[in-house]
């Protein structure tokens, strides 16, 4: 199941939800989109407009990818469970937010967190790629788990 978070702020957020609902029709995906204050309503994905923090987190535990806003929120949640993570920023010029998205994907981004979509064109590629993606958090050493065995085989 992949999971989309739009978070908590007050704007609609079309721009993602209309091509992941597009996308999920065209490949048989499951998806459930967590849709805030979004307009565009999903034919090809489950949805609820806000969902409870417990159960959230259930349902990221649960998921094989999370696709979200550029928040510090939704992306801080989808990390503590590291998970493979597509993060799109709002834009305010679009009037998805008043503030930019951008610099904090692109600084998730540059340390190996997650991919991200600066252009909805590249959402489909960026969902392929994200499902082989290796989130930097579960990038560990495996030099403590080598010694371990090799201590355990003396």
């Amino acid at each position: 199941m992949m999971l989309a978070l739009t978070g908590t702020n007050p704007y609609s957020f079309d721009r993602l939800v209309r091509p992941l609902d597009v996308l999920a029709a065209k490949h048989g995906w499951e998806v459930f989109i967590q849709l805030g204050h979004t307009h565009y309503e999903p034919q090809h994905c489950k949805a609820e407009p806000f969902v409870e923090r417990a159960r959230l987190l259930d349902m990221i535990a649960e998921a094989e990818l999370v696709v979200t806003q550029g928040g510090y929120g939704s992306m801080r949640d989808a990390l503590l469970y590291d998970k493979p993570i597509v993060a799109v920023p709002r834009s305010p010029e679009q009037g998805e937010s008043t503030d930019y998205q951008d610099e904090l994907v692109h600084a998730m981004e540059d340390l190996g967190y997650l991919i991200g979509v600066y252009d909805i064109d590249n959402l489909e590629s960026a969902i392929a790629s994200a499902h082989n993606f290796l989130p930097a958090a579960r990038k560990k050493s495996r030099i403590p788990e080598l010694l371990n065995d090799y201590l355990a085989s003396l």
